[in-house]
């Protein structure tokens, strides 16, 4: 019997978003690699920052997903950690605080190095709608369109800060933000990758496409030896 592969996602909402089973991620990782056992872990937090994120990694924190706390990302020793871009509430920092950004995940990264024995890879999740961002969200009901648009517009420049970091750093990177709006340019709609109950949170079919692209990625880089 093989070892399980331990797959631990850190992330703000649209991680936390997935659930704590990530049926999708189960799915896909079955199919890639039908004869590997997997351990996955999720790890996000809803309205969460990466400097919250760095904290979780070596300090237990409430559960999101139930009563009582949740062991710290390191102490379960993951062989692989997919990073989300927690760009969506770096938002509303401006453009001035992109290199303050930049900092922050790069200390992320250091300390996920320095405390676990994992393998790490960065997900740049899905762009906003801007046509429609936060409609149906109770707390935004009288927000005028206009101003969403712009909370829209910021979340897309983090978004893309995201990719420079990724490629200043030359870490492995799964750009689901770029092949989404690829697939956009060529007509798929992109209330397709978007909860319909939110207008901000990846789709089931969104979360399909991430579980996909993490699987490949594992295959691509051939991390289970």
């Amino acid at each position: 019997m093989k070892r399980k592969y331990k797959i631990a996602c850190l992330g703000d909402s649209m991680t936390a978003f997935w659930g704590s089973e990530m049926p999708e991620l189960r799915d896909s990782l079955e199919r890639e690699f039908p004869e590997q056992p997997f351990e996955l872990f999720n790890y996000g937090v809803s309205g969460t920052r990466a400097e919250y994120g760095i904290y979780r990694v070596t300090h237990d924190f409430p559960n999101p997903f139930g009563a009582g706390s949740q062991k710290c990302l390191s102490s379960v020793s993951p062989d692989l950690v997919v990073v989300e871009s927690f760009a969506y509430n770096h938002r509303l920092d401006g453009k001035h605080r992109i290199g303050n950004y930049h900092n922050v995940l790069r200390r992320m990264f250091d300390v996920l190095r320095a405390t676990t024995p994992a393998e790490l890879v960065f997900l740049i999740t899905i762009p906003p709608d801007m046509d429609h961002f936060l409609d149906h969200v109770p707390t935004y009901r009288d927000v005028a369109l206009e101003l969403r648009q712009e909370w829209a517009a910021y979340s897309e420049m983090y978004l893309q800060a995201a990719a420079e970091f990724a490629d200043n750093e030359n870490v492995p990177c799964i750009n689901v933000f770029e092949r989404v709006r690829d697939k956009v340019g060529k007509g798929v709609p992109i209330s397709w990758f978007i909860d319909q109950n939110d207008h901000i949170h990846p789709s089931r079919y969104a979360y399909e496409l991430i579980a996909e692209e993490i699987a490949g990625t594992i295959r691509r880089l051939d991390l289970i030896k």
